[in-house]
């Protein structure tokens, strides 16, 4: 049995605002989930069907979520306080990089990369996923027909967003509009980090119930609006330069300048954890 949510009756169970992530989960004998601490952020560990069975049976009454941390989340982390407080708030971080896998491999390290894009179409894939109601914030309408027409079987809401700041009219009008759609899951797929802070917002806010998934891309990924990488160049960690080299003029930064970061980072994490250890 998975670590998962309950429904409580009604009845002495504190206002959504006032609960935590933990007050909702149910202890389990032996979950399949553990934490490991790699440069600076906790990730969860877990196998891809374990995942997927939490995602899909769960019941939570407060909203919580997933974020999917990949180089450019952990650089970011490390200088900006704002991004750290909506990754603290998050109650799962699933690697989203080989690349981090891979230096978590020079400690003996297992990350288990489970990318956004995967998560959410096994999930829509699943003959569970029928019976649940998601709601997507972020797409454009064509998209979600698109995804309409090849699950037809799952109801999904559309939450159109546009380029919505922060705190603006707009933002708080969609917060409010996907309080109201009362889904099981919710596919929150705006720029990072702009999505993680929606999700924060949402679960501050206490009146929305569910799970979330900052997932980015992935709607973009499964309706062919951005083309996703081969599998061989996925399992040879080189999506990075794929993405680059098909949209150079917006990803250079990321992964030309910033990208390199990680390198540091890693060796001054390892350097601080191995003194730490003497």
């Amino acid at each position: 049995m998975i670590a998962g949510f309950n429904r409580h009756p009604t009845s002495h169970m504190p206002n959504r605002s006032e609960q935590k992530p933990e007050d909702s989960l149910t202890a389990a004998p032996a979950s399949p989930f553990s934490k490991l601490q790699f440069i600076g952020l906790d990730f969860d560990i877990g196998e891809q069907a374990d995942w997927l069975s939490l995602i899909l049976n769960s019941k939570p009454q407060t909203f919580e979520y997933f974020v999917t941390p990949n180089v450019y989340h952990v650089i970011l982390l490390e200088r900006d306080d704002e991004v750290a407080s909506a990754y603290d708030d998050a109650c799962w971080k699933i690697c989203d990089s080989k690349v981090l896998s891979r230096l978590a491999n020079f400690q003996k390290n297992n990350l288990r990369v489970y990318p956004g894009a995967d998560i959410v179409q096994d999930l829509l894939a699943d003959p569970k996923a029928q019976n649940l109601r998601f709601a997507v914030v972020g797409p454009d309408l064509s998209q979600i027909e698109i995804l309409r027409n090849r699950y037809p079987g799952v109801a999904l809401q559309y939450i159109p967003s546009g380029f919505m700041d922060r705190g603006a009219q707009d933002w708080e009008k969609v917060l409010t509009t996907t309080e109201a759609c009362d889904a099981d899951i919710y596919l929150i797929c705006l720029s990072f980090p702009k999505q993680e802070f929606f999700a924060q917002d949402l679960k501050r806010r206490g009146s929305a119930a569910g799970i979330g998934l900052c997932v980015g891309a992935s709607i973009d990924f499964l309706t062919d609006r951005q083309k996703r990488a081969p599998e061989w160049v996925r399992a040879c960690g080189m999506e990075w330069a794929f993405r680059l080299l098909a949209n150079p003029k917006r990803m250079w930064r990321r992964y030309l300048w910033d990208g390199p970061k990680i390198i540091w980072m890693f060796l001054k994490w390892r350097h601080k954890s191995a003194s730490t250890m003497k």
